[in-house]
């Protein structure tokens, strides 16, 4: 049930995700159809796109693409270690990685806090809480850093789960 949770929650960070990057050139060429044709822009496009919708792409899809194999990995040492050895070693880089996110996570989940307590927002046409904004970065980087424990579970202890986990199968719904 929790490895369900999980591939959930991370599919569905994804999609939004993914839908912010649609509203986000929606918006944009919305923008840039106003500004031309009517010589009047949407006057909230600019700090919504930036200050909200950007945050979330850059972040929500992490945990996801983490699942599927998508980032570049360096091999320069696993190459010469035993395939088991190369295994463990991968492990330890998951763990260490997923420590440095969780403190991201932790550090910019106190400094949204803060923002959401003092009631802060930027100032332009609309006044954006600052929170919604700096609240992706958190919970991107807990998830990510989720996502790489379970990866450190599996490199380490379940090997012959690691193909699952990086197949290109998109009904996959590995750990």
């Amino acid at each position: 049930m929790i490895k369900q949770l999980h591939a959930l929650t991370e599919q569905a960070m994804f999609w939004l995700a993914g839908m912010a990057l649609f509203v986000m050139m929606m918006l944009v060429s919305a923008d840039v159809l106003a500004r031309y044709l009517f010589n009047s822009p949407l006057t909230f496009q600019f700090e919504f796109t930036t200050n909200y919708l950007m945050v979330m792409v850059a972040t929500l899809g992490l945990p996801w693409c983490e699942r599927k194999g998508s980032f570049i990995r360096l091999s320069v040492i696993r190459r010469f270690l035993s395939p088991s050895a190369g295994r463990w070693l991968d492990a330890f880089n998951f763990l260490v990685a997923a420590l440095v996110l969780y403190a991201i996570a932790w550090f910019s989940g106190h400094r949204t806090w803060e923002k959401f307590l003092d009631g802060n927002s930027y100032f332009g046409v609309v006044d954006w809480p600052v929170w919604l904004s700096l609240i992706w970065v958190p919970v991107g980087c807990f998830m990510l850093a989720l996502r790489l424990n379970v990866n450190a579970v599996l490199y380490a202890f379940r090997p012959d789960a690691i193909e699952r986990a990086d197949s290109d199968d998109p009904e996959d719904t590995a750990l």
